[in-house]
């Protein structure tokens, strides 16, 4: 089988390392593909590059877009997710008549609840910022072209190199929340490993389904179990809420874990005693 990984970053590249291991043929398009490992094939492609993309091999059966923004404001998104699903999905309508699956990696950010109630893929979209309702508009573009599609919509990526929390804690800039922080996440290598897994379900796979682990976890839980595997004290209380707080629900992953796919790091405890164990890196 025929892979095709657009926008080639550390998500991707380790799900191309599993789907090459498994035999497949992977191609990935990056601006720098000398930095992908020998074992994928690489194109040196700027997706936001207003010159004409490379062409899709017509056998190509799988794709991946996991975008990554050049800026985290709204023309950066828009740049980075909306016009080139604009462009892809006329690419492929056009070149990959051999399509079985595109894959696109979304997020949580879409979707709705702020008051620490549960949250599925039958939940409403509500994206509550102006980033979040690009990827919500991403998403329509790719359910409404007719091509055969599964949006994962992945909650917070943590994992090798990701060490944003433990670096808070170990800096001494980590503060506990003010009231109830639900926080969902997910471990890069699970994330890889769930595209894999949907990419061969083929007609099986449904258009939608939450990449979370099983875990759920107050932010305050997290900061002082981190706290503990530093030998390190729990940070002190924020002295008020924060204004950059994202939202205050809990995902479910059960229809994921429905098709028969297995989480290696079920809860955040798994999956930072790994980060912190450095069992894994992270792909430039």
């Amino acid at each position: 089988m025929k892979v095709l990984l657009i926008s080639c970053g550390d998500v991707a590249t380790e799900a191309g390392l599993r789907f090459a291991a498994l035999g497949h043929h992977v191609t990935g398009w990056r601006r720098n593909s000398s930095k992908l490992p020998a074992t994928l094939h690489g194109e040196d492609v700027d997706l936001q590059d207003q010159r004409p993309w490379p062409r899709i091999d017509p056998d190509t059966e799988v794709v991946l877009l996991t975008p990554v923004p050049s800026s985290r404001d709204v023309p950066g998104y828009e740049r980075a997710y909306l016009q080139v699903a604009r462009r892809l999905v006329h690419a492929l309508q056009e070149q990959a008549p051999n399509l079985k699956r595109l894959v696109y990696v979304s997020s949580t950010a879409v979707s709705g609840g702020d008051h620490g109630e549960w949250i599925d893929e039958s939940t409403p979209a509500e994206p509550n910022r102006e980033t979040s309702q690009i990827l919500a508009l991403t998403e329509q573009e790719f359910l409404g072209s007719g091509l055969p599609v599964t949006i994962l919509r992945a909650s917070g990526i943590y994992g090798p190199g990701r060490n944003h929390l433990i670096t808070q804690v170990r800096n001494g800039t980590a503060r506990l929340p003010v009231g109830s922080h639900w926080t969902n996440r997910i471990h890069r290598d699970d994330l890889a490993q769930a595209i894999v897994h949907v990419a061969s379900m083929g007609e099986r796979a449904d258009e939608l389904y939450m990449v979370t682990d099983n875990e759920p976890a107050q932010l305050e839980d997290i900061f002082a179990f981190l706290s503990a595997q530093l030998d390190l004290p729990v940070p002190p209380q924020a002295a008020e809420p924060s204004t950059r707080r994202a939202a205050d629900r809990r995902v479910k992953n059960s229809k994921l874990l429905s098709t028969g796919f297995a989480l290696e790091f079920p809860g955040y405890r798994e999956g930072y005693r790994s980060v912190l164990a450095e069992e894994s890196i992270r792909h430039r």
